[in-house]
Protein backbone atom coordinates (compact mmCIF):
# COMPACT_ATOMS: atom_id res chain seq x y z
CA UNK A 1 0.00 0.00 0.00
CA UNK A 2 0.97 3.39 -0.99
CA UNK A 3 1.91 6.26 1.70
CA UNK A 4 0.96 9.38 0.16
CA UNK A 5 1.98 12.48 2.22
CA UNK A 6 0.14 15.12 1.22
CA UNK A 7 2.31 18.61 1.85
CA UNK A 8 5.54 17.77 1.06
CA UNK A 9 5.41 18.31 -2.36
CA UNK A 10 4.21 22.09 -1.87
CA UNK A 11 7.03 22.78 1.28
CA UNK A 12 9.36 21.94 -1.72
CA UNK A 13 8.30 23.33 -4.13
CA UNK A 14 7.57 26.74 -2.27
CA UNK A 15 11.13 26.73 -1.37
CA UNK A 16 12.62 26.67 -4.64
CA UNK A 17 10.25 28.97 -5.38
CA UNK A 18 10.76 31.17 -2.88
CA UNK A 19 14.59 30.93 -3.27
CA UNK A 20 14.54 31.86 -6.80
CA UNK A 21 12.25 34.89 -5.83
CA UNK A 22 15.07 36.17 -3.56
CA UNK A 23 17.19 35.26 -6.07
CA UNK A 24 15.66 37.33 -9.15
CA UNK A 25 15.04 40.29 -6.60
CA UNK A 26 19.02 40.58 -5.29
CA UNK A 27 20.11 40.06 -8.80
CA UNK A 28 17.79 42.92 -10.72
CA UNK A 29 17.80 45.26 -8.20
CA UNK A 30 13.64 44.46 -7.71
CA UNK A 31 11.07 45.23 -4.65
CA UNK A 32 10.73 42.16 -2.71
CA UNK A 33 7.75 43.08 -1.10
CA UNK A 34 6.22 43.56 -5.07
CA UNK A 35 7.29 40.47 -5.76
CA UNK A 36 5.87 38.53 -2.57
CA UNK A 37 2.31 40.14 -2.95
CA UNK A 38 1.95 38.82 -6.24
CA UNK A 39 3.89 35.14 -5.86
CA UNK A 40 2.12 34.10 -2.39
CA UNK A 41 -1.27 33.05 -3.58
CA UNK A 42 0.60 30.36 -6.23
CA UNK A 43 1.54 28.64 -2.62
CA UNK A 44 -2.75 27.46 -2.20
CA UNK A 45 -2.57 26.69 -5.75
CA UNK A 46 0.60 24.21 -5.01
CA UNK A 47 -1.20 22.93 -2.15
CA UNK A 48 -4.64 22.32 -3.38
CA UNK A 49 -3.09 20.73 -6.95
CA UNK A 50 -1.00 18.01 -4.42
CA UNK A 51 -4.46 17.16 -2.92
CA UNK A 52 -6.14 16.94 -6.36
CA UNK A 53 -3.45 14.78 -7.29
CA UNK A 54 -3.67 12.50 -4.65
CA UNK A 55 -7.50 12.11 -5.23
CA UNK A 56 -6.97 11.38 -8.80
CA UNK A 57 -4.36 8.55 -8.44
CA UNK A 58 -5.74 7.10 -5.37
CA UNK A 59 -8.72 5.73 -7.32
CA UNK A 60 -5.79 3.71 -9.84
CA UNK A 61 -4.16 2.33 -7.03
CA UNK A 62 -4.71 1.04 -3.22
CA UNK A 63 -3.11 4.84 -1.34
CA UNK A 64 -3.28 5.72 2.49
CA UNK A 65 -2.95 9.50 2.72
CA UNK A 66 -1.14 10.81 5.65
CA UNK A 67 -0.37 14.80 6.13
CA UNK A 68 3.00 15.99 6.27
CA UNK A 69 2.33 18.27 9.49
CA UNK A 70 5.58 20.42 9.32
CA UNK A 71 5.24 20.74 5.47
CA UNK A 72 1.65 22.18 5.47
CA UNK A 73 2.17 24.72 8.45
CA UNK A 74 5.21 25.93 6.51
CA UNK A 75 3.65 27.01 3.55
CA UNK A 76 0.69 28.19 5.83
CA UNK A 77 3.04 30.37 7.49
CA UNK A 78 3.84 31.72 3.89
CA UNK A 79 0.49 32.16 2.84
CA UNK A 80 -0.48 33.68 6.12
CA UNK A 81 2.66 36.58 5.16
CA UNK A 82 0.78 37.11 2.14
CA UNK A 83 -2.45 37.70 3.10
CA UNK A 84 -0.86 40.25 6.26
CA UNK A 85 1.03 41.76 3.30
CA UNK A 86 -2.26 42.46 1.48
CA UNK A 87 -4.16 43.41 4.18
CA UNK A 88 -1.10 46.23 4.32
CA UNK A 89 -1.00 47.24 1.49
CA UNK A 90 -4.93 47.52 0.82
CA UNK A 91 -4.93 49.65 4.17
CA UNK A 92 -2.24 51.66 3.45
CA UNK A 93 -0.13 50.94 6.47
CA UNK A 94 2.28 49.31 3.67
CA UNK A 95 3.02 52.93 2.04
CA UNK A 96 3.76 53.95 5.30
CA UNK A 97 6.30 50.96 5.95
CA UNK A 98 8.32 51.09 2.76
CA UNK A 99 8.13 55.92 3.56
CA UNK A 100 9.70 54.60 6.99
CA UNK A 101 12.50 52.63 5.42
CA UNK A 102 12.96 54.47 2.06
CA UNK A 103 13.11 57.91 4.21
CA UNK A 104 15.84 60.17 6.03
CA UNK A 105 15.75 63.24 8.26
CA UNK A 106 17.14 66.16 6.07
CA UNK A 107 17.74 69.83 7.19
CA UNK A 108 16.26 71.94 4.17
CA UNK A 109 16.47 75.57 3.27
CA UNK A 110 13.37 77.71 3.11
CA UNK A 111 11.62 79.13 -0.28
CA UNK A 112 12.83 82.00 0.14
CA UNK A 113 10.71 85.31 0.44
CA UNK A 114 12.05 88.73 -0.69
CA UNK A 115 9.73 91.39 -2.09
CA UNK A 116 9.25 95.22 -1.51
CA UNK A 117 7.22 96.59 1.26
CA UNK A 118 5.52 98.65 -1.05
CA UNK A 119 4.00 102.81 -1.54
CA UNK A 120 2.14 103.82 1.31
CA UNK A 121 3.25 100.73 3.56
CA UNK A 122 3.54 102.41 7.07
CA UNK A 123 3.49 99.74 9.57
CA UNK A 124 3.75 96.08 9.79
CA UNK A 125 1.15 93.51 11.72
CA UNK A 126 3.22 90.50 12.34
CA UNK A 127 1.37 87.26 13.91
CA UNK A 128 4.70 84.93 14.33
CA UNK A 129 3.07 81.43 14.41
CA UNK A 130 4.08 79.04 16.11
CA UNK A 131 7.82 77.96 15.76
CA UNK A 132 10.54 80.56 17.52
CA UNK A 133 11.17 83.50 14.70
CA UNK A 134 14.01 86.36 14.46
CA UNK A 135 13.36 89.81 13.65
CA UNK A 136 15.52 92.17 11.84
CA UNK A 137 15.41 95.52 10.45
CA UNK A 138 16.61 96.26 7.22
CA UNK A 139 17.70 99.34 5.26
CA UNK A 140 16.83 98.12 1.39
CA UNK A 141 12.98 99.09 1.89
CA UNK A 142 12.31 94.92 0.97
CA UNK A 143 10.62 92.14 3.69
CA UNK A 144 12.55 88.80 3.27
CA UNK A 145 12.50 85.47 4.88
CA UNK A 146 15.64 82.84 4.75
CA UNK A 147 15.87 80.04 6.94
CA UNK A 148 16.17 76.08 7.15
CA UNK A 149 13.05 73.50 8.31
CA UNK A 150 13.56 69.67 9.37
CA UNK A 151 11.24 66.99 7.09
CA UNK A 152 11.68 63.17 6.78
CA UNK A 153 11.66 62.52 2.70
CA UNK A 154 12.55 59.75 0.84
CA UNK A 155 14.94 59.33 -1.55
CA UNK A 156 14.21 61.85 -4.50
CA UNK A 157 11.07 62.63 -3.60
CA UNK A 158 10.10 66.81 -3.14
CA UNK A 159 10.21 68.57 -0.52
CA UNK A 160 6.52 69.80 0.76
CA UNK A 161 7.89 73.18 0.86
CA UNK A 162 7.65 74.35 -2.56
CA UNK A 163 7.53 78.19 -2.33
CA UNK A 164 6.62 80.96 0.20
CA UNK A 165 3.29 80.74 0.21
CA UNK A 166 3.18 77.00 1.35
CA UNK A 167 4.47 78.55 4.81
CA UNK A 168 3.78 82.46 4.77
CA UNK A 169 0.96 84.57 4.19
CA UNK A 170 1.50 88.30 3.28
CA UNK A 171 -1.29 90.44 2.51
CA UNK A 172 -1.90 94.26 2.25
CA UNK A 173 -4.67 96.51 3.61
CA UNK A 174 -4.15 100.13 3.34
CA UNK A 175 -1.71 101.52 4.78
CA UNK A 176 -0.66 98.19 6.56
CA UNK A 177 1.30 94.49 5.41
CA UNK A 178 -0.01 91.38 7.18
CA UNK A 179 1.98 88.87 7.48
CA UNK A 180 0.91 85.45 9.35
CA UNK A 181 3.59 82.11 9.80
CA UNK A 182 1.31 79.25 8.97
CA UNK A 183 2.13 75.90 10.45
CA UNK A 184 3.45 73.30 8.87
CA UNK A 185 2.27 70.72 6.52
CA UNK A 186 2.26 67.43 8.72
CA UNK A 187 0.99 63.66 7.93
CA UNK A 188 0.28 61.35 9.87
CA UNK A 189 1.97 57.36 9.69
CA UNK A 190 3.49 55.29 11.40
CA UNK A 191 6.52 57.71 11.84
CA UNK A 192 6.51 61.66 13.02
CA UNK A 193 6.83 62.62 9.54
CA UNK A 194 6.37 66.41 7.82
CA UNK A 195 7.86 69.53 8.10
CA UNK A 196 8.93 70.99 11.31
CA UNK A 197 11.71 72.35 13.66
CA UNK A 198 11.07 75.77 11.64
CA UNK A 199 13.99 78.46 11.81
CA UNK A 200 13.50 81.68 10.26
CA UNK A 201 14.61 84.54 9.88
CA UNK A 202 12.36 87.69 9.36
CA UNK A 203 13.84 90.89 7.92
CA UNK A 204 11.47 94.56 7.84
CA UNK A 205 12.44 97.92 6.47
CA UNK A 206 13.78 100.03 9.75
CA UNK A 207 11.24 102.56 8.98
CA UNK A 208 8.01 100.96 9.21
CA UNK A 209 6.20 100.49 12.73
CA UNK A 210 6.03 96.65 13.63
CA UNK A 211 3.46 94.88 15.47
CA UNK A 212 3.91 91.48 16.63
CA UNK A 213 1.47 88.89 17.80
CA UNK A 214 4.36 86.20 19.57
CA UNK A 215 2.08 83.66 20.10
CA UNK A 216 3.60 82.62 23.15
CA UNK A 217 6.46 81.51 21.08
CA UNK A 218 10.02 82.35 21.67
CA UNK A 219 11.42 85.25 19.57
CA UNK A 220 14.65 87.20 19.14
CA UNK A 221 15.23 90.67 17.71
CA UNK A 222 18.01 92.17 16.15
CA UNK A 223 16.31 96.07 15.80
CA UNK A 224 19.88 98.03 14.70
CA UNK A 225 19.10 101.68 14.22
CA UNK A 226 15.28 101.62 14.67
CA UNK A 227 13.77 104.37 12.47
CA UNK A 228 10.27 103.70 14.26
CA UNK A 229 8.35 102.11 16.77
CA UNK A 230 8.11 98.44 17.65
CA UNK A 231 5.63 96.62 20.07
CA UNK A 232 5.90 92.74 20.87
CA UNK A 233 2.93 91.29 23.08
CA UNK A 234 2.37 87.50 24.15
CA UNK A 235 6.10 86.44 23.81
CA UNK A 236 7.66 83.30 25.45
CA UNK A 237 11.31 84.01 25.73
CA UNK A 238 11.92 87.38 24.13
CA UNK A 239 15.71 88.34 23.74
CA UNK A 240 16.26 91.63 22.22
CA UNK A 241 19.83 92.71 20.77
CA UNK A 242 21.73 96.23 20.54
CA UNK A 243 24.45 97.29 18.74
CA UNK A 244 26.90 100.30 20.29
CA UNK A 245 24.79 102.93 18.38
CA UNK A 246 21.60 101.28 18.70
CA UNK A 247 19.40 104.05 19.72
CA UNK A 248 16.07 102.85 21.87
CA UNK A 249 14.06 102.86 24.90
CA UNK A 250 12.41 98.82 25.66
CA UNK A 251 9.11 99.65 28.10
CA UNK A 252 8.24 95.94 29.42
CA UNK A 253 4.59 96.00 31.04
CA UNK A 254 3.59 92.75 32.24
CA UNK A 255 7.04 90.82 32.12
CA UNK A 256 7.90 87.45 35.06
CA UNK A 257 11.46 87.76 34.51
CA UNK A 258 14.04 90.49 33.36
CA UNK A 259 17.43 89.63 32.24
CA UNK A 260 20.32 91.82 30.76
CA UNK A 261 23.49 93.67 31.93
CA UNK A 262 23.68 95.25 35.55
CA UNK A 263 21.98 98.00 36.44
CA UNK A 264 20.35 98.12 33.00
CA UNK A 265 16.93 98.05 34.04
CA UNK A 266 15.07 100.53 35.88
CA UNK A 267 11.70 99.08 37.23
CA UNK A 268 9.16 101.35 37.67
CA UNK A 269 7.02 102.51 39.61
CA UNK A 270 3.99 101.34 38.38
CA UNK A 271 2.30 98.45 41.41
CA UNK A 272 3.49 94.92 40.22
CA UNK A 273 0.51 92.79 38.94
CA UNK A 274 -0.12 89.71 40.27
CA UNK A 275 -2.04 86.63 38.75
CA UNK A 276 -4.24 84.08 39.99
CA UNK A 277 -1.89 81.58 39.77
CA UNK A 278 0.43 83.88 42.12
CA UNK A 279 3.12 85.02 39.36
CA UNK A 280 4.40 87.88 40.28
CA UNK A 281 4.44 90.31 37.06
CA UNK A 282 6.73 93.55 37.08
CA UNK A 283 7.25 96.59 34.54
CA UNK A 284 10.58 97.98 33.66
CA UNK A 285 13.02 100.60 31.49
CA UNK A 286 15.86 100.02 29.54
CA UNK A 287 17.39 102.91 27.85
CA UNK A 288 20.16 102.91 25.42
CA UNK A 289 21.57 106.19 23.39
CA UNK A 290 18.45 109.00 23.41
CA UNK A 291 15.53 106.46 22.94
CA UNK A 292 14.20 108.56 20.63
CA UNK A 293 11.93 105.01 19.59
CA UNK A 294 10.29 103.08 21.83
CA UNK A 295 9.96 99.24 21.82
CA UNK A 296 7.19 98.12 24.04
CA UNK A 297 6.48 95.01 25.13
CA UNK A 298 3.63 93.41 27.03
CA UNK A 299 2.31 90.11 28.27
CA UNK A 300 5.93 88.35 28.15
CA UNK A 301 7.54 85.80 30.25
CA UNK A 302 11.60 86.60 29.95
CA UNK A 303 13.03 89.70 28.62
CA UNK A 304 16.77 89.22 27.76
CA UNK A 305 18.64 92.23 26.39
CA UNK A 306 22.17 91.81 25.82
CA UNK A 307 24.69 93.96 23.33
CA UNK A 308 28.54 94.46 23.44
Amino acid sequence: MRTWRVGTISMGISLVGLGLVLLVSQIADMNLTTILLSWWPLLFIILGGEILLYIYFSRKESSFVKYDILSILFVGLLGTTGIVLILLTSSGLMDQVRAAVNSEEKTINLPGFNQNAGKGIQRVVLDSGTYPLTIESGNDGKVSVFGTYGERVMKDADTLLKKAEDYLLVERSGDTLYISFKDLPSQNGLLDSGAKNLKATLIIPAELAVEIDGQSTDLVLKPRKLLNDWSVKDSGNLSVFLQDNSDIKIDARGVEEFEGPKNGWKMTEVKEETSEEGIVKKNGLFNMGKGKHTLTVTDTFNVNVQYP
